[in-house]
């Protein structure tokens, strides 16, 4: 299994750690063009003799592909996890795998089938029951990528969320901000240049699910080293139980109709001219 393994690492040691175990596939976070982890440029990652993923999760403007343009040599890239269709417009005809990986919209096999007519592969969102994952994999065509281990991101706003609440508030900005909800979930922050994401600060953990999957439909399996040491990251990949926040994986996401309903009733409002 260990060459299906791909992980999301924080610093180059990680990297020649892992490597001298076994694993041999790496995602890089590249700088300017990601949010929410520690980034990478090319000139660190691009002589390492690993298979050298890029992700590529920040939401494009002009001004961002203008600058992504300029990069001039990509061909040592053994994969792109993109996010911004413009990605995809950019390299579709470069021979560059890419691999459609759209936060909270890789759900179902007819939406992801588009994409992989299209593209090498699709990492599978991680708000799917085993149910709705084992389901996608029977219909899928082509090989998609599953998030094992690693913090969700619950969401990601190009607007500096955090700083304006602050500067609202006239209180002096808090790095490595903790937000606690009322049904007690907490959210990791995360802030820069680029907007604010949050993530959901308790791990997801599904290796206990791996066995249930047709590894055959998977390309690659992802784990995010987050502030594991790689040893401990080891462990986890062998199957070693942590502390998990596996909701999506145990409930499915009904809570989403209440939006519909909403909408329902702002239409019937309008309908009736009593929305002013």
């Amino acid at each position: 299994m260990l060459n299906k393994v791909i992980v999301r690492v924080n610093n180059l040691k990680e990297v020649n750690t892992l490597k001298e175990k076994g694993i041999s596939n790496f995602l890089f976070p590249l700088e300017k063009f990601s949010i929410g982890y520690q980034t990478f440029t090319l000139e660190e990652i691009k002589d390492l003799k690993v298979n050298i993923y890029l992700l590529i999760n920040r939401e494009f403007d002009n001004i961002t592909l203008n600058e992504f343009k300029k990069i001039k040599d990509l061909s040592f890239v053994k994969g792109i996890f993109f996010e911004d269709i413009a990605i995809y417009m950019l390299l579709k005809d470069t021979g560059i795998p890419l691999i459609w990986s759209t936060m909270h919209f890789v759900i179902n096999s007819r939406s992801i089938n588009f994409w992989l007519a299209k593209v090498s592969s699709a990492r599978l969102s991680n708000e799917l029951t085993k149910e709705e994952i084992q389901t996608i994999l029977k219909n899928v065509t082509k090989p998609v990528v599953l998030d094992v281990y690693g913090q969700n991101i619950a969401m990601y706003s190009r607007r500096k969320l955090l700083s304006n609440f602050f500067l609202a508030h006239q209180e002096k900005p808090k790095e490595n901000l903790t937000l606690t909800t009322d049904n007690h979930i907490s959210f990791k922050t995360f802030e820069n240049e680029y907007g604010t994401v949050f993530f959901y600060k308790t791990s997801f953990n599904y290796t206990k699910i791996l066995e249930e999957i047709d590894d055959s439909k998977i390309l690659l399996y992802l784990y995010d080293i987050e502030d594991n040491t790689p040893e401990e990251l080891l462990d986890i990949i062998n199957k070693k139980e942590t502390t998990s926040f596996n909701r999506f994986l145990e409930e499915p996401t009904i809570y989403k109709l209440e939006a519909k309903k909403w909408l329902n009733y702002f239409h019937q409002q309008v309908m009736l001219k009593k929305w002013k």
